[in-house]
């Protein structure tokens, strides 16, 4: 759905989109005129059990490719890197910086904690339920295992007879599955495509699990008690002249027939409220002022400007 608007500030996803290819075009609407703009993507796993039950629904060949953009899906939900970075590196290009100053992950970074013992447990149940039923599983069966549960898949594969069984009770079982998702993406289980998605050790998790390498996770996220953030800034100016401007630039629109940004975008009004140029000279170093349109606006624009500043040169000091 094209939405012909420049000036959209606020964007929100009630729902967990389906991909991140469709999730990125539906954020790319924001700020196309080049002033700040927030997107906010509410998440949580029911979202992904409705998904899963659409999924379903689908053609057996569709499935795979649905599930495996689900998992990419809530993997940058849930992911703690720069949401630049992951989208980039999502569509194969880097972002050379280690944090984009924009984003929820870079703004107010989540609190980390070492996860090396969890991480051990983990792994290890992956490798001992493998090593026991000559196949895998996937991560709520492993959990289910780490947890102690008395399950009849556990009990009828004998999984409650292997050293891994009940050595995470002291976790809850969506702890467990949050490092499972984390793990995952960090490299170190690899899951499988397909209804099932089961999962298994990467060369890289079988590795950390031989080396006993240090392993820093994620502590759940908790805004219950955050501050709620201020909204993206817009460019300080003078607000009545900009709110001037906007009606010129409305009226000078509906005589042409023209959507109103096709004169000037809100960036650009904003700007000559904060710059207040008086010449010609000036106001083409606007940004958006191209010399077409400082011909056939510049003049109208610096008089409605002027007349503002002479207007609050009685109130000025």
């Amino acid at each position: 759905m094209g939405i012909n608007k420049p000036n959209v500030r606020f964007i929100v996803h009630y729902d967990l989109p389906k991909n991140i290819e469709g999730y990125y075009q539906e954020t790319g609407r924001a700020g196309r005129d080049g002033l700040p703009s927030e997107c906010l993507l509410l998440f949580s796993a029911g979202d992904v059990a409705k998904q899963i039950r659409f999924i379903e629904e689908k053609p057996e060949r569709e499935q795979r490719i649905a599930r495996a953009q689900l998992r990419d899906m809530v993997g940058y939900a849930e992911t703690r890197q720069c949401r630049r970075t992951a989208l980039l590196k999502y569509f194969s290009e880097d972002w050379p910086n280690q944090s984009c100053d924009s984003c929820d992950n870079c703004l107010e970074p989540r609190e980390t904690f070492d996860g090396t013992v969890p991480a051990q447990k983990f792994l290890s149940c992956v490798h001992r339920v493998r090593q026991k039923s000559g196949f895998n599983f996937g991560i709520n069966h492993t959990v289910e295992v780490l947890i102690g549960a008395e399950t009849d898949p556990i009990r009828q594969h004998g999984h409650d007879q292997i050293s891994t069984y009940g050595i995470g009770r002291e976790m809850k079982r969506k702890t467990w599955q949050a490092i499972g998702r984390e793990l995952t993406r960090l490299g170190f289980i690899s899951v499988a495509p397909g209804k099932f998605a089961t999962i298994e050790l990467t060369p890289a998790g079988r590795e950390v699990l031989k080396c006993r390498t240090s392993i820093t996770l994620t502590k759940p996220g908790d805004t219950s008690d955050k501050q709620k953030r201020k909204p993206a800034g817009e460019i300080e100016c003078d607000e009545v002249l900009f709110e001037r401007l906007r009606r010129l630039r409305r009226r000078l629109a509906d005589e042409r027939d023209v959507p109103a940004y096709i004169i000037f975008s809100d960036a650009s009004l904003r700007e000559m409220a904060r710059a207040q140029p008086m010449r010609l000279e000036e106001f083409a170093n606007i940004p958006g002022v191209g010399q077409q349109k400082l011909k056939s606006f510049g003049q109208i624009f610096i008089s409605e400007i002027a007349d503002h500043v002479r207007m609050l040169e009685p109130l000025r000091p």
